[in-house]
């Protein structure tokens, strides 16, 4: 299956993208970082809100709340049996990023009509791919969004309770200053986010 979600765009994929996706996807992504030549130079987190219906019968939002770093924090505690859920957070921005088929986008970007290629799932005006996404690609897309659900209707609920209306998710990403600044004590890196949309909590069996 590794072998298959690895392989370039082919009719094997196209026909069967679900299947693959779904068996490597939250806990078998490749991340490859490491060893690449191109080292990494941001990191992302993951921020989520809700609307939350008050005593009065009006809806609230909340404020954004950081739920990667109580994880990563929760991890440094247990470096022999850490949780699962630590996976997720950390996992999720990269799931929501690479769902596109990087030979298919190859293609939109040489065509000049992509939808901002390569950032994820977004919200807002809609332009016409050119090739169009494949179903793979629309599976893996709405996988992603639903296990972005999943995961903030889990942290809304942990953190204000059962009377979220709505929930959303914002990733952010901080990248890191220039290695050729590596000397200025004054560069700072570039933070850039993007939310998807609203979404209905859902329940999700523990």
């Amino acid at each position: 299956m590794t072998a298959l979600y690895e392989m370039p765009f082919n009719p094997v994929k196209e026909k069967y993208g679900e299947e693959i996706t779904s068996y490597i996807f939250p806990y078998f992504v490749q991340d490859w970082h490491l060893f690449a030549p191109d080292p990494i130079a941001k990191d992302r987190g993951v921020l989520v809100r809700a609307k939350k219906r008050q005593p009065d019968g009006s809806t609230a939002t909340t404020q954004w709340t950081d739920v990667t770093s109580p994880v990563l924090q929760q991890l440094y505690g247990e470096r022999f049996w850490p949780s699962r859920e630590i996976r997720v957070a950390t996992g999720l921005p990269q799931l929501l990023e690479s769902w596109r088929d990087p030979e298919l986008e190859k293609l939109r970007n040489k065509n000049q009509v992509s939808d901002r290629p390569g950032k994820g799932v977004k919200t807002g005006k809609k332009e016409k791919e050119d090739p169009p996404l494949s179903e793979g690609e629309k599976d893996s897309r709405d996988e992603a969004i639903r296990f972005a659900q999943s995961f903030a209707s889990t942290q809304a609920s942990k953190l204000w309770g059962s009377d979220v209306e709505y929930v959303q998710v914002r990733i952010v990403t901080n990248e890191f200053p220039r290695f050729s600044q590596r000397y200025a004590r004054d560069a700072k890196g570039k933070v850039s986010y993007y939310d998807l949309a609203w979404m209905k909590p859902v329940k999700v069996e523990r």
